[in-house]
Protein backbone atom coordinates (compact mmCIF):
# COMPACT_ATOMS: atom_id res chain seq x y z
CA UNK A 1 0.00 0.00 0.00
CA UNK A 2 1.31 3.97 -0.65
CA UNK A 3 1.22 6.81 1.74
CA UNK A 4 -1.92 8.00 0.28
CA UNK A 5 -3.85 4.60 0.30
CA UNK A 6 -3.28 4.22 4.34
CA UNK A 7 -4.90 8.06 4.27
CA UNK A 8 -1.71 9.91 5.30
CA UNK A 9 -1.79 11.92 1.88
CA UNK A 10 1.35 12.57 0.76
CA UNK A 11 4.54 13.85 2.62
CA UNK A 12 4.69 17.16 0.65
CA UNK A 13 0.79 17.34 2.12
CA UNK A 14 1.45 16.17 5.65
CA UNK A 15 4.24 18.76 5.88
CA UNK A 16 1.84 21.42 4.21
CA UNK A 17 -0.44 20.40 6.84
CA UNK A 18 1.86 20.82 9.65
CA UNK A 19 3.29 24.21 8.42
CA UNK A 20 -0.49 25.41 8.68
CA UNK A 21 -1.36 24.09 12.03
CA UNK A 22 2.08 25.92 13.24
CA UNK A 23 1.17 29.25 11.56
CA UNK A 24 -2.35 29.71 13.41
CA UNK A 25 -0.92 28.80 16.74
CA UNK A 26 1.76 31.09 16.55
CA UNK A 27 -0.54 33.77 15.05
CA UNK A 28 -3.27 32.93 17.48
CA UNK A 29 -3.19 35.55 20.07
CA UNK A 30 -4.96 33.35 22.59
CA UNK A 31 -2.00 30.82 22.09
CA UNK A 32 0.66 31.82 24.81
CA UNK A 33 3.71 32.98 24.56
CA UNK A 34 5.16 30.49 26.63
CA UNK A 35 3.76 27.45 24.02
CA UNK A 36 4.95 29.78 20.64
CA UNK A 37 8.64 30.13 22.19
CA UNK A 38 8.21 26.22 23.32
CA UNK A 39 7.41 25.43 19.67
CA UNK A 40 9.87 27.65 18.02
CA UNK A 41 12.54 25.90 20.13
CA UNK A 42 11.32 22.36 19.81
CA UNK A 43 11.87 22.44 15.84
CA UNK A 44 15.75 22.93 16.86
CA UNK A 45 15.85 19.40 18.88
CA UNK A 46 16.20 16.20 18.59
CA UNK A 47 12.72 14.75 18.15
CA UNK A 48 13.07 11.77 20.66
CA UNK A 49 15.03 14.17 22.83
CA UNK A 50 11.89 16.51 22.89
CA UNK A 51 9.88 13.94 23.09
CA UNK A 52 11.72 12.08 26.42
CA UNK A 53 11.31 15.62 27.36
CA UNK A 54 7.70 15.91 26.94
CA UNK A 55 7.13 12.47 28.99
CA UNK A 56 9.10 14.23 32.22
CA UNK A 57 7.23 17.36 31.68
CA UNK A 58 3.65 15.51 31.59
CA UNK A 59 5.11 13.66 34.72
CA UNK A 60 5.62 16.87 36.58
CA UNK A 61 2.88 18.53 35.72
CA UNK A 62 0.31 15.54 36.63
CA UNK A 63 1.85 15.25 39.89
CA UNK A 64 1.42 19.21 40.59
CA UNK A 65 -1.89 19.07 39.85
CA UNK A 66 -2.11 16.17 41.86
CA UNK A 67 -0.96 18.05 45.06
CA UNK A 68 -3.10 21.23 44.35
CA UNK A 69 -6.49 19.22 44.44
CA UNK A 70 -5.33 17.48 47.45
CA UNK A 71 -4.44 20.73 48.85
CA UNK A 72 -7.72 22.65 47.75
CA UNK A 73 -9.78 19.34 49.07
CA UNK A 74 -8.19 20.16 52.37
CA UNK A 75 -8.57 23.54 53.13
CA UNK A 76 -12.06 23.14 51.94
CA UNK A 77 -12.58 20.48 55.18
CA UNK A 78 -10.77 23.21 57.11
CA UNK A 79 -12.87 26.45 55.84
CA UNK A 80 -15.95 26.18 57.28
CA UNK A 81 -17.29 29.99 56.14
CA UNK A 82 -17.41 31.43 59.23
CA UNK A 83 -14.86 34.01 59.86
CA UNK A 84 -12.49 33.79 62.76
Amino acid sequence: MTEEQHGYGTVEAQLKRLETHLHTISTDPAVSNWLKQAITQLWERDVVDALNDLDVLRDLLEEKHRIDRLLLEKWAKNHDGTRH
